[in-house]
């Protein structure tokens, strides 16, 4: 239980300020006219939810390794 919880945190402390960097970065243009702040939660949003599809097929694909070698739990 603890293991699958330790990778998501290791995996999103990582992934998303590097995701974000590049999100803002390249849409800084379209999130300077917003001022309400709803385009930038948007768009957090958007690219969040592909970061945790992949660091959840990222850990069953560890998982069933793990498991093939016996050694998971």
């Amino acid at each position: 239980m603890w293991k699958p919880l330790l990778f998501f945190s290791v995996w999103l402390s990582l992934s998303v300020p590097l995701q974000l960097i590049a999100v803002f970065t390249i849409f800084q243009p379209l999130l300077a006219v917003d001022k309400s702040g709803i385009i930038m939660l948007g768009l957090l949003l958007l690219s969040t939810i592909p970061n945790v599809y992949l660091a959840t097929r990222v850990w069953k694909w560890i998982e069933d390794k793990l498991y093939k070698r016996k050694t998971f739990m």
